[in-house]
């Protein structure tokens, strides 16, 4: 995990610069600065083989005159150089703005999506790096020895730059389609959701200690939580085993200035404020929230398609609709894990695992849409949802999606009439007059038909 340091409650201008740094380097910058020193690299060696008067590489200049003439080879790095630019700077245009549209339509975390994606990255890099090797070498031109190798180098990189241009645009394309948007976001989701499951399975989920609260730690920021520590905690924990510590705020979760991180409980309030000094070095707070390590910011940019997609915003049910598939998907397997391994003793810290009621918040959102917007097929989707989920549950996730289609009966009955609502009305009617019977209720709703699962990971 990211460690944040001693002085990880000060928000100096140093501070924040480094981690846009870091962040730019990590998020996109790394693989075109990669690319391009490559290219660097290819225009120093080409400069020093069409200088050298070594007599191989002369006969290697000379059977290349064949194909590139001298005279001829300024003149092709002067177009080369030239064209690239134009080309480069025109179709980088036309494909920011196809990506401006369709975050406009579905969320802006498609900006970020297609930032992040390093095949994205590489053509960036390629087309920058082909364009700096071509004006390296047209700088280095002498007289006495023509870039003849460096000419028939940018021509063989020309034409393959033409080929990744038409793999770019069409790659572009792709990455637009709602489909592939979504399932970007699932897969972040999912993947965040691994890295968080270490912190998940070694802390608890309710306190244990019988010791007052002795110290606390609060934001000296604004931001995101985006890393927490956990080995420097547990070090932390070895020299204090009498104390708690008890986390307010998962990976993902915004805090201001003043808010509440973390408290101590312990019967030494010397030792607690010790361990609070520890807890402010191993929480990191930055500027954005990391999708890659956690699931919360995932499931909220799926929610915030859907809604938006369901309500008067956009009335676009079709990708609701979508929406909500992969926000199935992702319920449904945030209640399948498997409950945390018994062989290690949980760490004397409570952490908040709010993932499965946050996917919850966000399925009732979409059927508060669908009923803002009278798309009775998407609420029929939601409720179709919440029966699935019903008979796959027990325990506190069942109250708890009992206890939504309680408020949802009210929701569903305001919508205007529908035969595919019908039954979905009926069915919530029996529900709440059978509400100990959830697999007999549940079982009177016909089976519905969707589109295709989610590859299971």
């Amino acid at each position: 995990m990211a460690r944040s340091g001693p002085d990880a409650g000060a928000d100096t201008p140093t501070l924040r610069a480094r981690r846009r740094l870091r962040q730019a380097l990590r998020e996109f910058a790394a693989v075109p600065l990669l690319v391009i020193s490559l290219f660097l690299a290819l225009a120093i060696g080409s400069i020093l083989i069409d200088q050298s008067h070594a007599g191989s590489l002369k006969g290697m200049r000379h059977g290349l005159e064949h194909f590139v003439g001298q005279q001829a080879a300024t003149n092709t790095l002067q177009a080369i150089a030239t064209g690239l630019v134009t080309v480069t700077s025109i179709t980088f245009s036309v494909l920011l703005l196809a990506v401006q549209q369709t975050a406009s339509t579905l969320s802006p975390v498609v900006f970020d999506q297609f930032m992040r994606r390093r095949s994205n990255q590489a053509f960036f890099g390629f087309f920058l790096g082909l364009t700096l090797y071509a004006y390296v070498v047209l700088v280095a031109v002498q007289s006495d020895t023509p870039p003849v190798l460096g000419a028939a180098l940018a021509t063989l990189l020309t034409a393959g730059a033409l080929a990744c241009l038409l793999a770019l645009v069409y790659s572009t394309v792709s990455q637009m389609r709602p489909e592939n948007v979504l399932r970007q976001i699932h897969d972040r989701a999912m993947a965040g959701r691994s890295r968080e499951a270490e912190i998940i399975c070694r802390t608890r989920r309710t306190e244990r200690s019988v010791h007052p609260v002795s110290a606390s730690y609060r934001a000296k920021t604004t931001g995101y939580v985006v890393g927490i520590d956990l080995s420097r905690l547990t070090d932390a924990l070895r020299q204090i085993p009498s104390a708690e510590i008890q986390l307010w705020v998962p990976l993902g979760h915004p805090v201001a200035f003043g808010d509440r991180i973390a408290t101590v409980r312990d019967d030494d309030p010397e030792d607690a404020r010790r361990l609070a000094d520890e807890v402010r070095a191993a929480v990191l707070i930055g500027p954005e929230p990391d999708v890659g390590s956690e699931a919360g910011t995932g499931i909220a940019e799926i929610g915030n398609i859907a809604w938006t997609s369901a309500s008067t915003a956009k009335q676009n049910p079709e990708i609701a609709r979508r929406a909500l598939h992969v926000l199935r998907d992702l319920v449904g397997r945030l209640i399948d894990e498997a409950p945390p391994g018994s062989g290690d003793v949980p760490l004397a810290i409570v952490y908040p695992d709010t993932d499965l009621d946050q996917a919850l918040d966000v399925l009732y959102a979409i059927l508060g849409a669908a009923h803002e917007s009278q798309q009775h097929m998407t609420a029929a989707a939601v409720l179709d949802t919440y029966r699935d989920l019903l008979e796959r549950t027990s325990g506190p996730v069942q109250r708890r999606l009992r206890s939504d289609l309680a408020e949802a009966r009210r929701l569903a009955g305001e919508m205007p009439p529908a035969p595919i609502l019908r039954t979905r009305r009926r069915w919530l009617r029996e529900f709440g007059s059978t509400a100990d019977e959830p697999t007999t209720s549940a079982s009177r709703l016909p089976p519905r038909q969707t589109a295709k699962e989610l590859p299971k990971h």
